[in-house]
């Protein structure tokens, strides 16, 4: 069998197991790379299973058109959460999950299906990172920094005269305070991945890390610029992210084979995005050093804050 007829079932075969799930796209991609990663390296299951490494994880451009199938065969469906999020449905029709292949992949799917939290994915997610990303600095950037760094902000609301009056508790897992933020940035510089592709970038975030830094320590003064300083902080790390993430499916280890015909276009895709990702580092890094030559030694008082903010949403729009 093809990949376009082993994935829809394999795919069909999540909702047959657990028909309550209702799951983000990028996490059937998750699932699915599991399943692969669980069978014979060499056998014909696991090549009907293509996969790279992406902005959200393992990706599959199989598994994403076998998705849009299904949802216009009324397979499946998209609901939208309250907060926004789409999230992928069983359809009510009785006949919608029909006959399943019998073969390993069918019972990884049942295995891996069975084991998922629904109410903690990012945990799932997480794990891939860790045991099968093909550079440590993945899982410590994307799992380590960026993740606890987005409930941080999620912890300190836009509006709150400091950061500091809500730094929560000392060991608190999921809002990590500046410290072990910034400790946790420094690990990444150390596993940086030693690729000629990827000698700007490293560049790119060693300057990163510099200018971060200087904010952390804007934060630690408990001044009033410190929420937009920590923002953009935020804003440029995923920038940088979703440039690594561009430039690592093309690395050997980043992608199988089937997708060996798009190496050419996605390295065209990378080095564009890391020529608009420089001026915007080196934009984040001067607006920093601004701001914490206008921060007086006593509370800022509101012109300042407001003249640094405006600093910060220059950045952040440009």
């Amino acid at each position: 069998m093809s990949p376009s007829e082993v994935v829809p079932r394999l795919i069909k075969q999540i909702y047959q197991v657990r028909p309550e799930l209702k799951l983000p796209r990028a996490t059937v991609h998750t699932i699915l790379f599991t399943v692969r990663a669980a069978l014979p390296e060499k056998g014909r299951e696991r090549r009907n299973l293509p996969f790279y490494w992406y902005k959200y994880g393992p990706y599959s451009e199989v598994v994403e058109s076998s998705i849009k199938a299904l949802t216009l065969q009324g397979i499946l469906r998209e609901e939208e959460t309250e907060t926004g999020k789409t999230l992928l449905v069983l359809s009510a029709r009785p006949a919608a999950v029909s006959s399943v292949c019998e073969d390993d992949a069918s019972a990884v799917v049942g295995r891996v299906v069975r084991e998922i939290d629904p109410c903690d994915i990012e945990a799932f997610v997480n794990r891939i990172y860790r045991n099968h990303a093909p550079y440590e600095f993945m899982p410590r950037y994307r799992v380590n920094f960026l993740a606890p760094f987005k409930d941080y902000l999620a912890a300190h609301p836009e509006g709150q005269r400091t950061l500091n009056q809500w730094y929560p508790g000392e060991g608190d897992p999921k809002t990590p305070d500046i410290d072990r933020l910034e400790d946790a940035l420094y690990r990444c510089e150390a596993v940086l991945v030693e690729e000629p592709l990827f000698e700007r970038f490293n560049e790119e975030f060693t300057a990163y890390i510099s200018g971060a830094g200087k904010a952390f320590d804007i934060a630690r003064k408990d001044e009033s610029i410190a929420y937009p300083v920590i923002r953009a902080t935020y804003a440029i790390a995923l920038d940088i992210w979703y440039t690594f993430a561009g430039g690592m499916r093309i690395l050997k280890g980043g992608h199988d084979d089937y997708y060996n015909g798009r190496l050419r276009e996605w390295e065209r895709e990378y080095r564009e995005a890391l020529a608009a990702l420089v001026p915007r580092v080196s934009a984040y890094t001067r607006c920093v050093r601004e701001s914490a030559r206008r921060i007086p030694c006593r509370e800022s008082d509101e012109r300042t804050t407001r003249i640094l903010s405006s600093l910060i949403e220059g950045y952040l729009s440009g």
